[in-house]
């Protein structure tokens, strides 16, 4: 993250434009070990597909890419009738198999525990600022939707963050204890969840691939170690639990295992699901970040393996364990009883090219397609039940705001540049799953409107709990955002505020289990899940 000093034209090395999703197969051969999804070249001065000239924002800076080698991507994501379909049928007499015979008649479990083991290494950590235009007229702005008002808050002592609101039957509460209590519910609906996503979503993944640094993991064991040492909530990128913990506690299931558990710790279950999310994935290559100097790595070693690896390692798990030996009608059946959910993609991406002169419109288009094909791989494995997350405002967050000079910044205080992408962003995905619904119509495919949740709580500080929205719980430099590029979180000289429960933001990047566990209830009871989160388990609860 963090905008490029080079200057003149750098070197892109980029490849072909994308193929079609890796879903159609399991196929273990697809599994290649790294992002096999590269990104394609791109010319920095134009926007993609469908866009219209006014659609298109640059990331200003001084960095150039040479765009020479091939044309853009091509048709935007949001045409999804143009995209790649499965190239094998996966009817009832088809089997899950590694090899090309058809006398198998089960699903033979593959050698491999996964690919994209391998990180990138090489980006610049440079730093600077964003420059340019501020016309950015009304796309940058907010509308909060939703009930804000807090019916009943949490009471008692102790950790206790939450003045959740408190409804009717549907609503969630908070105990004051920490812990996500559900007053209607969603036990019995879906038992395993299987999810996809970045930090935002990462229960551990980074962390076994070893592409946290040092500091953060050492700084981030004691914190949890302090916090709760009864809570399993290490390789996590916040003082604690996600919105993927809290919505296994509404399932009454335990937290998901990352998939690099596999391998990693013999103990690991995966009765409940699995998360493959990847902290820091992009839907850019390390290699693009490197070979044209864009951003800062911040905690990361190199640029973590990028949201296609996450397909494949899905692809691999269905083959190791949960369809071996199972026929693939079996194992679509199975699949469509359970829930899908993909957490915000893209975060990275657009915080690694602030600065640079990347348009942000490409860039979207390019983040919506890696999505699009993990939903088609999901989808086509007979998944039934999914949510989709857009993006929370990004804008907002410290690290924007530090890139972001005064001019660029809305009536909020937020980058309203970085806002405006998330904006396209998330409008380009709502088509696009308009467009899925209508692909698949017996799925159900829902949007998690993390955008307006973020909002309304910012909004509402106090009916949440909340007493801060700019500032860093743990940073450097004090003043409104406490967030300095070259010391962040855990490197010396830092330390956790003493009310993190009070806080939006943990590191500057990231959110606190705070925030996690209010837009988990905005999600789940106060209709930013649309359709709604109820609807979608209720062809799930059981009947007595």
């Amino acid at each position: 993250m963090g905008s490029s000093s080079s200057s003149g034209t750098s070197d892109s090395d980029s490849s072909a434009p994308m193929g079609s999703s890796s879903s159609s197969g399991y196929d273990s051969s697809s599994s290649s070990g790294s992002d096999s999804a590269s990104s394609p070249s791109m010319s920095p001065s134009s926007s993609m597909g469908t866009s219209s000239s006014d659609d298109s924002i640059m990331s200003p800076g001084s960095s150039t890419l040479d765009s020479s080698s091939s044309a853009p991507m091509g048709s935007s994501s949001s045409s999804y009738s143009d995209a790649p379909t499965s190239s094998a049928s996966m009817g009832p007499s088809s089997s899950y198999s590694d090899s090309d015979s058809t006398s198998s008649p089960a699903y033979a479990p593959s050698s491999g525990s996964g690919s994209g083991d391998s990180t990138a290494s090489g980006s610049s950590t440079t730093s600077g600022s964003i420059s340019g235009s501020s016309d950015l007229s009304g796309s940058a702005t907010f509308t909060a939707s939703g009930s804000s008002q807090s019916s009943g808050s949490s009471t008692g002592s102790g950790s206790s963050d939450a003045n959740a609101s408190a409804g009717g039957g549907s609503s969630a509460e908070f105990a004051a204890s920490g812990s996500f209590e559900i007053s209607f519910k969603f036990s019995g609906t879906f038992k395993k969840v299987f999810a996809f996503g970045d930090s935002y979503t990462d229960t551990g993944n980074a962390q076994i691939l070893g592409l946290m640094k040092n500091f953060v993991v050492a700084f981030l064991t004691k914190v949890f170690q302090g916090i709760n040492p009864n809570l399993n909530t290490a390789g996590r990128s916040s003082n604690g639990r996600l919105v993927i913990d809290f919505l296994c506690d509404a399932l009454n299931i335990s937290s998901l295992q990352p998939y690099k558990a596999l391998g990693a710790n013999a103990g690991a279950n995966f009765d409940s699901g699995v998360n493959f999310a990847i902290g820091g994935a992009t839907s850019l290559s390390g290699d693009f970040f490197s070979k044209n100097k864009i951003g800062s790595n911040l905690q990361w070693q190199g640029v973590p393996p990028g949201f296609q690896t996450q397909a494949d390692w899905y692809n691999d798990f269905l083959k190791q364990m949960a369809c071996n030996g199972k026929s693939v009608e079996e194992c679509k059946q199975e699949m469509g009883g359970h829930l899908i959910w993909l957490g915000q993609m893209g975060v990275d991406d657009y915080t690694r090219v602030l600065g640079s002169s990347i348009s942000m419109r490409w860039l979207a288009d390019l983040t919506i397609t890696h999505i699009s094909q993990i939903l088609t791989t999901v989808l086509d494995s007979g998944a039934k039940n999914i949510v989709v997350q857009g993006l929370p405002p990004l804008g907002c967050i410290p690290v924007a705001k530090f890139f972001t000079p005064q001019f660029l910044k809305d009536e909020m205080g937020c980058s309203a540049i970085v806002n405006k992408a998330v904006t396209i962003h998330n409008d380009l995905l709502q088509t696009t799953l308009d467009q899925f619904r209508k692909r698949y119509p017996g799925s159900n495919i829902a949007y998690a409107d993390y955008f307006n949740a973020y909002k309304t709580i910012v909004l509402n500080l106090g009916a949440y709990g909340f007493q801060d929205d700019s500032t860093a719980c743990c940073g450097f430099g004090g003043g409104l955002l406490n967030f300095n590029l070259n010391i962040l979180c855990g490197m010396a000289g830092t330390r956790p505020c003493s009310n993190p429960a009070s806080h939006i933001h943990w590191d500057g990047i990231h959110l606190t289990e705070a925030m996690h566990k209010q837009i988990t209830n905005l999600f789940l009871t106060k209709g930013f899940i649309k359709p709604s989160f109820d609807s979608m388990c209720s062809s799930k609860r059981p009947s007595n």
